[in-house]
Formats: C-alpha cells, sequence, structure tokens
C-alpha cells in the first residue's frame, strides 16, 4: 500500500492579515549547531518588522531528515511519528495565538511572548495577577506586588477557588466581587482590590490577553462596573500650627519611651515630608556637604536636602546607633528585600501605634500616623502661600494633578481662614 505523501506548507499558515502586518512563523532546523550524534535542535522562528525570535520546540532531527519546505521530518525518515505530531501541536497554537493577536489589534514579538510563554496566565486572570505580583516584586515594588496578591486572593475566594477566565470577567462579575466583600472590607479596601484587578484588566488588553470589546469597567463610552461609590470615607488630616508646636516640644523628660518616635515623625516634616520607607533606607552615608541625598523608593526620583539645625539635631540624637543606618529601623541583618519590607512594616506599625499615645500625652484629637507628617508639611507650605508647583516637587509628586487632588483632601481649615478675611 502507497504511503499518502503529507501536503508542502510553505511555514505555518497564519490569518491573512498577520502576513499583511508582516508576521511570519515557521519550524527551523539549526543546521550550524549540530549535536554530536549529527542530529540538530528545531526551533520555531518568528519574524516580525525584521526581527527574529525562537522558540525551543525540544525536537531535534538530522539535515538529511529534514524537509526544509515542509517544516517537518520527511515521511520515511525515522522519528517522523515522534517528531511531526508534536510540531503540530505547536502549530495549532502558534496560529490560535496569532489570530487572538490579530483580532485585538496588537499583534507583536511582545505580546506573542507573554501568550507562548506563560499559558496559563493567558487564560486565567488569577494566574495572570499572580505574574502581575511577582513583576512588582522583582523590581523592588513589595508593597504594591502584596496588594495584587491579596486582589487576587479575594477574587479566587469569590469564585471558590476555581479559575477566572478573562472572558468570565464581566462587570456582573465584578458587582459581585463587591458584594461579597463587604462583610469584610471598607470602602478604600474594595476600590483598593477593584484598581488592581483594573490594571491587570489594562494590561491583559495590552497584551492581546482581551478584546478592548470586554473591559468589564465603567468609560465615557461604556457602562460597566463603576467604582464611583466606593469613595473612602477617610478623610487625612493634618496637624496646625498650634498642634505642630505642641509636637515640637513634647515632653521627653516624662516619656522618654516615645521620644524616638516623636523625632521620625519631626524628622519626616523637616524633611520634605520624607515617607517613613525612604526614612527608614536612609544611611549616614548619605549625608554629606551638608545635605541629606537619598533616591525616593517610590519613584526612584533623586533629592538633595540641606541639613536645619533642626534636622542636625534630629540626625544627633540616633548617631549612637551602632548600625550604617540613619535611623535604627533596617540593620545589615536586613539584607534580601523581603526581609527589609517585613522589618519597615513592623517599625511602621509600632510607630504609629506610639504615635496614638503620643497625640494622647498632648491632647490632640487628630489620629497621629507617619503619613499625618507627610501632610502636615504640604498643608503648611500652602498655608504660608507656597505654589502647588513648588510643593508637588518637594513631596516628589510625578505631576501637579496629584498634589492638586492631595491637598484637596485636607479638610476645610485654609478655606475657613480664608472666610475670616471677608
Amino acid at each position: 500500500m502507497k504511503e499518502t505523501e503529507e501536503p508542502v506548507v510553505k511555514g505555518i499558515p497564519l490569518e491573512s492579515r498577520a502576513k499583511e502586518q508582516g508576521f511570519h512563523a515557521r519550524f527551523a532546523l539549526m543546521v550550524k549547531e549540530p549535536k554530536r550524534d549529527g542530529r540538530c535542535r528545531v526551533t520555531l522562528q518568528l519574524i516580525h518588522n525584521r526581527k527574529v525570535k525562537r522558540y525551543s520546540t525540544g525536537l531535534s532531527a538530522k539535515p538529511e531528515h529534514w524537509d526544509e519546505d515542509a517544516s517537518r521530518v520527511k515521511v520515511r525518515a525515522p522519528g517522523r511519528a515522534a517528531t511531526n505530531p508534536v510540531l503540530e501541536e505547536i502549530q495549532t497554537r502558534v496560529r490560535n495565538i496569532v489570530t487572538r493577536l490579530v483580532v485585538n489589534g496588537c499583534l507583536s514579538l511582545e505580546t506573542f511572548e507573554a501568550r507562548y510563554r506563560k499559558p496559563k496566565a493567558n487564560e486565567d486572570v488569577l494566574a495572570f495577577m499572580r505574574e502581575l505580583e511577582l513583576g512588582f516584586i522583582a523590581e523592588d515594588r513589595l508593597s504594591y506586588g502584596r496588594t495584587f496578591r491579596t486582589a487576587a486572593a479575594a477574587l479566587s475566594r469569590y469564585n471558590d477557588g476555581k479559575p477566572v477566565p478573562f472572558a468570565d470577567l464581566t462587570a456582573k462579575k465584578l458587582e459581585g466581587l463587591e458584594k461579597f466583600l463587604r462583610a469584610d472590607c471598607t470602602n478604600g479596601g474594595i476600590a483598593s482590590y477593584m484598581r488592581c484587578i483594573r490594571v491587570a484588566v489594562n494590561t491583559a488588553i495590552k497584551e492581546g490577553l482581551m478584546s478592548a470589546e470586554q473591559y468589564p469597567f465603567e468609560t465615557n463610552r461604556n457602562k460597566g462596573y463603576s467604582m464611583a461609590r466606593l469613595k473612602s470615607r477617610f478623610n487625612p488630616r493634618s496637624l496646625t500650627e498650634q498642634h505642630m508646636d505642641m509636637v515640637k516640644a513634647f515632653p521627653h523628660g516624662d516619656h522618654p519611651h516615645l521620644s524616638d518616635t516623636v523625632r521620625i515623625f519631626l524628622f519626616s516634616y523637616y524633611a520634605r515630608g520624607m515617607n517613613f520607607r525612604d526614612v527608614a533606607y536612609l544611611k549616614k552615608a548619605d549625608v554629606y556637604d551638608g545635605r541629606i541625598h537619598y533616591r525616593r523608593r517610590k519613584t526612584n526620583d533623586a533629592f538633595s536636602i540641606p541639613v536645619s539645625d533642626t534636622l542636625a539635631e534630629i540626625i544627633e540624637a540616633f548617631a549612637a546607633t551602632d548600625t550604617p543606618y540613619l535611623f535604627p529601623i533596617l540593620d545589615i541583618k536586613h539584607r534580601s528585600e523581603r526581609q527589609q519590607y517585613d522589618r519597615i512594616q513592623k517599625c511602621m506599625k509600632r510607630v504609629n501605634k506610639e504615635l496614638k499615645e503620643v497625640a494622647a500625652v498632648l491632647g490632640l484629637d487628630v489620629p497621629l500616623t507617619t503619613y499625618v507628617a507627610r501632610h502636615t508639611f504640604a498643608t503648611t507650605l500652602k498655608r504660608k502661600g507656597v505654589g502647588i508647583d513648588v510643593i508637588s516637587e518637594s513631596m516628589g509628586h510625578e505631576n501637579v494633578s496629584t498634589t492638586r487632588a492631595y491637598l484637596k483632601r485636607f479638610g476645610s481649615e485654609v478655606l475657613d481662614e480664608a472666610d475670616k478675611l471677608l
């Protein structure tokens, strides 16, 4: 019985619009890199805009057994039965990925890579969010990465631990998740989870995992899930100048166990509202030529702050500590990013607890936290007529609109003072 010849395929047949965009795929034998037994690796080769990307198939063949036109092992060659079916499976997968990317209008080597390398994350929102979490952790954004983990965990609980296909992430699904979370979360907590999911959705659309038409959130053109009702009722408050004077005159002799906490709070205030994490990472070597030089961990922007007499006095109070760091938060034993993150979170929790005690000692009705120092710095400058653009640069905000929204939340005391001028 005569064996039927396999059809000749010039590369992997792709959607016509992919070829129009200059995207081609084929299986290629790496004849210039033979193994000891003469076999060569079979690779998946992609070409787009003159750029070439190759992926290992885990297969190999001898050059005399390889059909270049068909991109397969020859019909009568040994190994055909084990090799060609695998190539058929890979070809089907490649075609499906390319077709979906073409339909979503985002075909590129990069978007193909994202779908081909991580097949599980390409179909499951939870797995995709896990990949995003690991990416943020690798970028030293541990806190943000952990927020993605908790958001994915919440979505997983709501879905009974089952995978969540991108196609199932609808506005109705998000509304159900919100109702599910209300038993344990505040509006602010739910909003934090939803923002993470929204980042995942936007990234998935960019990478071709979802169509823009599937976007489940509300936009000007789309009546999707709305986060408007999740605005937090929390109104962060800053201290008045009178209250700040009380903090500056804190009776250290009567409450020595609170001295370090008060000094760290004042340092943040005088150091242009430096946040606690940046304070924790400051080293003694960062203070030279009469200035404090550091990079903000959140944005990596460089800052240089003059060491005023007040800052010098605070720094001197911690000078005896046997550590390269300026404050007794981190130490040389905290080597890994995870150890440093956990230590900072632990210390911030303790400092915030002690600040509540400081407020009680001083008779303040403001719930003191490390962030109140940053708030107070910004509003103090605003009260004194400093322009928002200057405040924005001092605080390290990426744009003035962020500062404007930031200051808007601090209550109406400035407007109240303005009313007295009428």
